[in-house]
């Protein structure tokens, strides 16, 4: 009997599953599933196939014959899911399911997007991931994302880019820091004091490192520590101030726990952008989610946007 007629797609998705997130249990959560269900799905797949898929006995990694079911097996559940969104689009219905994948700031407002998003296109679904920078450039290299949001594109990749938001930001510190009463503070000011750093591959400690070089200025000291709620609670610790973007610390500054500097040439404004594949058709959801991000999405931002 022909491997087709053995299969089932609940062995298909439970292998891409497990190769997306290299865990049996990360893959159990995702298809809302036991774990136990998860292994005995690879194992009923490998039995079918009659070769080893998946070898755990380090780390969860796809064999060489894995690595080709999955790739088949993302085509033939694209290929359904696809047969779904045009069936849909014959009546009228905008429907499937988007990858949408943004970089870590953007995680202070893409949720409320997509749920107002939502709440107009009930037949849309979305599978979010968040990651730094480097990591959604990889997602839009392998063509694992439908759309993202971040700053500066990626280069060498044929894609589209719509600008829908500015993205401002600034240097953050305690209510009672020193340079906290001081107006129109020359970036000089800066090398003395102790700055708090995003991990490399961020889009915000990038647009840091290129303010400091502009303006010459070499930091008495810096401290990496990663994420931006992390850099928040060590600002208010009194650990030394951040560079973050507006979005992450309005709620901060309104309730008094952080003043932003007033720090000469700042804030420093870039763009939010909209990235999609140029050369991929678009399907009529993703359709809708562009035209919503211009025009309902952009008046949100600039409503939510300190």
């Amino acid at each position: 009997m022909r491997l087709a007629h053995r299969l089932t797609m609940k062995q298909l998705r439970a292998i891409v599953a497990v190769a997306d997130t290299s865990s049996f249990t990360q893959a159990a959560r995702l298809l809302h599933l036991t774990q136990p269900a998860v292994s005995m799905q690879i194992k009923e797949l490998e039995t079918v196939v009659g070769q080893v898929l998946v070898d755990g006995r380090r780390e969860i990694r796809l064999t060489p014959a894995g690595e080709v079911l999955v790739r088949r097996a993302r085509e033939a559940l694209a290929a359904l899911e696809m047969a779904e969104v045009e069936l849909k689009s014959m009546r009228g219905v905008a429907s499937g399911t988007l990858e949408v994948v943004a970089i870590t700031t953007a995680e202070y407002f893409v949720p409320h997007l997509l749920a107002e998003f939502g709440r107009r296109f009930p037949d849309i679904k979305f599978r979010l991931t968040v990651e730094n920078r480097d990591r959604v450039h990889a997602l839009l290299h392998e063509q694992r994302a439908d759309l993202a949001i971040m700053g500066q594109p990626p280069g060498g990749m044929a894609l589209r880019r719509i600008p829908f938001s500015p993205h401002r930001l600034s240097f953050v510190a305690r209510p009672d820091h020193p340079l906290a009463a001081r107006r129109n503070i020359p970036p000089a000011a800066l090398a003395g004091e102790r700055l708090l750093l995003r991990e490399r591959g961020s889009g915000t400690r990038s647009n840091l490192e290129r303010f400091l070089r502009a303006h010459g200025v070499k930091p008495l000291a810096a401290d990496e520590l990663g994420s931006n709620e992390t850099l928040k609670q060590a600002v208010m610790a009194g650990m030394g101030i951040a560079f973050l973007s507006h979005h992450t610390f309005a709620m901060e500054v309104e309730s008094g726990r952080l003043i932003r500097l007033d720090v000469a040439d700042t804030p420093v404004i870039r763009e939010w952008n909209v990235l999609v594949h140029a050369e991929r058709p678009l399907t009529p959801a993703l359709e809708a989610l562009l035209e919503f991000l211009q025009t309902d999405g952009a008046a949100m931002m600039r409503a939510i946007t300190c």
